[in-house]
């Protein structure tokens, strides 16, 4: 669903600016916010009997969103910095993206 913005916000050669990327990350944003807020909210539910109150849900969007996009800032720059330390070898820069970021930090 998001593999296009996954490539471009790991892409070491850089061909796709930020703002190109923003609609993407917005898109990407709202959709694992709802998805994080609904998983909360149901772990609540079958632990507690209840959902989470709209402030509790309001601070949970707030930090989610937060969260993600400093990250996606966060990790264009990272991803300068891996291709940096390989001398600007960019094949053995992105074994290295792929080994790290197809696993738990791509989930935001």
């Amino acid at each position: 669903m998001f593999t296009q913005l996954y490539l471009q916000s790991t892409d070491p050669l850089r061909r796709t600016s930020m703002a190109d990327m923003v609609p993407a990350m917005v898109g990407s944003i709202v959709f694992h916010t709802l998805l994080y807020t609904a998983f909360v909210n149901l772990v609540s539910f079958i632990f507690v009997g209840k959902l989470l109150s709209n402030m509790v849900n309001v601070r949970l969007v707030v930090s989610l969103v937060l969260i993600m996009c400093v990250g996606f800032v966060a990790r264009v720059y990272h991803v300068q910095d891996i291709y940096r330390a390989y001398n600007y070898d960019s094949h053995q820069a992105r074994g290295h993206i792929d080994h790290r970021f197809i696993t738990w930090p791509f989930l935001s």
